[in-house]
C-alpha cells in the first residue's frame, strides 16, 4: 500500500501538508501552503470586488483590471497538467528547475537552485481564485499583468523566514485561476521577479489555448470530484460540525465538511497519489487493500495546533502517465475532540460508502 509523507489537508485552494516528503523541503513546502490558503490563523479571502490597485514593485501596470478573455475553459484547466504551464527556460535566468508532482493532480512543486546554493520554491496550483492569505498580511490585489488580470500579494514566510510572493492568474474570473506562489528568498530581492516571469510564461500558453494535458485516463480519480462522495446525512454523524457546510477544492481532489484548519473539528475525502508503503493498521475496504491512520492531537506542530485525526486509506488503482509508478489512494478522514476509537470507527463506516460512490467499486 502507497503512501507519502506527506499528508495533505483537504482546503478549498490547496491540499494542507502535517508533514513534508523530504527534510531539504520541510520550510518551503509548508510556507508555500500556508501561502495558499491552509494556515491555522485567520485568512483574508480575494476581495469580491475589483478596487484600483496600488503601484508594486514588480511594476505591472496600475490599472483597473478588466475580465480577461482567454481562450480557456476552466474544464480544460482541470484537466491541464500544472507542471507543464512553466517552462524551464523561462526559469532559467534564476536557477535549475526541479519539478516535484507532489501527491494531487492539481498540484505542482519547483524547486530552484541557483549557482551560489540559495534555493526558492516556485508552487502551482490549479485553482478557483485568489489566494487566501494569513490576516497579517494585505490581502490580494488585482492587477494587470501583460494585459490579464492577476492577483498580487507579497509577505515574509512565518515559517523558514524569507520572502515571499504570490500572482494568481486569473483565467475566469471567480472560476478559475493559475496560482504561483514563491516561497524561501532569503534575500528578499527575487520572489516577485520569480513570480511575474513564471506569470508571463503561464499567461502565454493560457493565449495560446495549446494548455498541456495531463492525459488522465477514464477510470483516474483526476476525473471525480471528492465533493460527490459523502451525503449530508453522512457527514452529520461527524460531532460538531455543521453539514451543510462543504469546501470544495478547484481541481476535485479535496473536499471537505465543517471546518477547514486542521484545528477543528471535520469530515474530509481527498485523492493522492503515492508511491511509498503506507504505515497504518491493515483493513480492506470494498475489496481493496487499505490502512488505518491515527494522528493525535498536536499543540505545537509543523503547521499549528491540531485537533486528533483518524483516517482511512483506500488503495484505489494506479496512477495516470504523468505519476506513472504511484497508486491513487483515497482518504477519508475523520477530524475532532471525540476519544480515538469513536473517531476511527465512524471514518471506517463512512469509507466503503465513499468507495461506493466511484467507478468501478
Amino acid at each position: 500500500m502507497p503512501r507519502s509523507t506527506s499528508r495533505p489537508h483537504p482546503h478549498p485552494r490547496a491540499g494542507h501538508r502535517r508533514g513534508i516528503r523530504t527534510a531539504g523541503l520541510v520550510l518551503a513546502a509548508a510556507a508555500a501552503l500556508l501561502g495558499t490558503g491552509c494556515s491555522n490563523g485567520p485568512l483574508v479571502p480575494r476581495p469580491t470586488a475589483t478596487p484600483t490597485p496600488t503601484p508594486t514593485p514588480t511594476q505591472s501596470e496600475p490599472a483597473e483590471p478588466s475580465r480577461a478573455a482567454l481562450s480557456v475553459t476552466a474544464g480544460e484547466l482541470r484537466g491541464a497538467d500544472p507542471c507543464k504551464l512553466i517552462g524551464k527556460s523561462a526559469l532559467a535566468q534564476f536557477g535549475t528547475a526541479e519539478y516535484d508532482r507532489g501527491i494531487s493532480y492539481g498540484q505542482c512543486d519547483i524547486v530552484l537552485d541557483d549557482p551560489d546554493g540559495e534555493s526558492v520554491s516556485v508552487f502551482v496550483d490549479l485553482q478557483a481564485g485568489a489566494s487566501e492569505v494569513d490576516a497579517s498580511d494585505p490581502a490580494p490585489v488585482p492587477a494587470l499583468l501583460d494585459g490579464v488580470t492577476v492577483y498580487e500579494s507579497e509577505g515574509v514566510s512565518e515559517l523558514g523566514g524569507g520572502s515571499n510572493c504570490t500572482r494568481d492568474v486569473v483565467v475566469q474570473e471567480d472560476t478559475a485561476a493559475v496560482g504561483i506562489a514563491v516561497y524561501g528568498d532569503r534575500s528578499a530581492s527575487r520572489a516577485c521577479r520569480i513570480a511575474d516571469t513564471a506569470a508571463r510564461d503561464v499567461i502565454r500558453l493560457l493565449r495560446s489555448g495549446a494548455l498541456p494535458s495531463a492525459h488522465h485516463p477514464p477510470a483516474s480519480l483526476a476525473n471525480e470530484n471528492a465533493c460527490d462522495l459523502v451525503e449530508e446525512s453522512e457527514a452529520a454523524r461527524v460531532p460538531d460540525i455543521d453539514p451543510a457546510v462543504k469546501h470544495d477544492e478547484f481541481a476535485g481532489q479535496s473536499c471537505s465538511w465543517g471546518g477547514r484548519s486542521i484545528e477543528e473539528p471535520q469530515l474530509s475525502v481527498l485523492f493522492q497519489h503515492l508511491d511509498e508503503p503506507a504505515e497504518g493498521r491493515p483493513l480492506t475496504v470494498a475489496g481493496r487493500p487499505a490502512v488505518l491512520v491515527y494522528s493525535p492531537a498536536m499543540g505545537d506542530g509543523l503547521l499549528g495546533p491540531s485537533l486528533p485525526e483518524c483516517s482511512v486509506d483506500v488503495e484505489y488503482g494506479e496512477a495516470g502517465p504523468i505519476a506513472e509508478g504511484s497508486t491513487e489512494v483515497v482518504s477519508v478522514g475523520v477530524i475532532g475532540e471525540s476519544p480515538r476509537q469513536e473517531l476511527c470507527s465512524l471514518a471506517q463506516d463512512l469509507a466503503p460508502k465513499v468507495l461506493a460512490r466511484l467507478p468501478g467499486a
